[in-house]
Parts: structure tokens; sequence; C-alpha cells
């Protein structure tokens, strides 16, 4: 099977490229659609996204991406360049339970562990090692950080953000383009747009577009 990463702009491309090796998946192409730095370890794979042929084009894709707006961005290029499926990628060193829903275009890293009857939609990223319990819903584009704590019967809502080693308490909903802090302890709902930050985590803006100011 081959895939098709698009986007070489994210530092975030190496964890994908890694993910790829270990599940044994041909990189077919990784696209350069934005001018600047590129972060690809496979820099000889990088072709420049208006010279894609329809045989990448056919290949699933996914976008290496961990900021929610680069990553709809980045989903809405390729669609308008005619792909037509993403692909829903799980780091084998991960654990996701098989009562578990996984949108198109999700990413889970190495070493996350996602409990039972929870639901990911689409083009949400796990990354490294964080934890997601029991019942939890993750809306579209939503963006978990490298060790965070979900608890069980937690929603976190479209574009959201979690950062860090942040902990979410149970049955706590996490608002639409909401951003909580790294090592944040979150107890209490957190509205839409907003940021919380600190154990325990309080609103210090309200607001706010989105992570790095970019709504999803």
């Amino acid at each position: 099977m081959k895939i098709v990463l698009f986007g070489s702009g994210s530092s975030m491309i190496v964890e994908v490229e890694e993910t790829c090796a270990r599940l044994g998946l041909d990189i077919a192409a990784i696209v350069k659609n934005m001018a600047g730095a590129d972060h690809a370890l496979a820099r000889e794979r990088i072709v420049m996204a208006d010279e894609l042929t329809a045989d990448v084009k056919s290949h699933d894709y996914i976008v290496p991406v961990f900021t929610p707006g680069h990553r709809l961005a980045g989903m809405q290029d390729a669609v308008n360049r005619g792909f037509k499926s993403a692909a829903t990628l799980v780091d084998p060193t991960a654990v996701v339970a098989r009562s578990t829903a996984l949108g198109e275009g999700t990413y889970v890293n190495s070493g996350a562990i996602i409990g039972a009857a929870s639901t990911l939609a689409t083009f949400v990223f796990v990354n490294r090692g964080a934890g997601i319990g029991h019942h939890v819903a993750v809306a579209d584009f939503a963006s978990i950080g490298p060790g965070a704590v979900i608890s069980g019967e937690v929603k976190i809502g479209r574009g959201a953000v979690i950062g860090a080693g942040a902990t979410v308490l149970p049955a706590v909903e996490i608002g639409a383009n909401s951003v909580i802090g790294a090592g944040a302890v979150v107890r209490e709902a957190v509205p839409e747009r907003c940021l919380a930050v600190g154990n325990p985590a309080r609103i210090v803006r309200t607001g706010c577009a989105g992570y790095r100011n970019l709504s999803v």
C-alpha cells in the first residue's frame, strides 16, 4: 500500500514518516504545496504540488500537521487538487480499543492509548504518548498534544487543542477552537474560543480565534 503525505513544511512530518516506516507503508510522494522550509526525512520524495500526476493523486493521503487550521487548509488544498480519499493512520505502537471509531484523515502517533467506545471524528491528530479514556468524543480537526491525558466521557470540540501534558478530568467539555495550555488540569467546562492554563485551569482569554490564531 502507498500513501501520500500532503504538506512538507511541518516539522511533525517526521513523526508521520516514522509511523509509515513501522507500518511498512510506501510513501508515494511528499507534496510541497507552500513556500518555505521542508522538514521531511525523505526529501527525495518531495514533489511540487503543481507537478502532481494522476497516479500520485490516486493514492490515499494524510496531512501531517498538528495545527488544526493548517491541517484544514491542507485538506482543502488536497481535495481541490484532485485527491479523493484521506487515510486513517495509526502507529503500530499505539493501543486503540476495538470499539473506538476513527474518522478519515485521523492520525494516532506512537505510544498513544485510546479507550473503549470513544469516537474520533475526521482529521483528528493524537500525538505521541497521549491517553484518551472511554466514551470520549473528539470532533473534527481537534489536536491532542504529547502526553496529554483525556479522562472518560470528555467531549472535545472542533479544532480544539489540548497542550502537551495537560489533563482533562472526566465528563468535562472543551469548546470548539479552544486551547488548553501545556500541563493544565481542566476540572470544569471550557467554552468555545477560550485559552485555559494552569492547575486548576483557569480561562485567561476569551474570544480567541483558535490555536495559532486560526479558526477551524
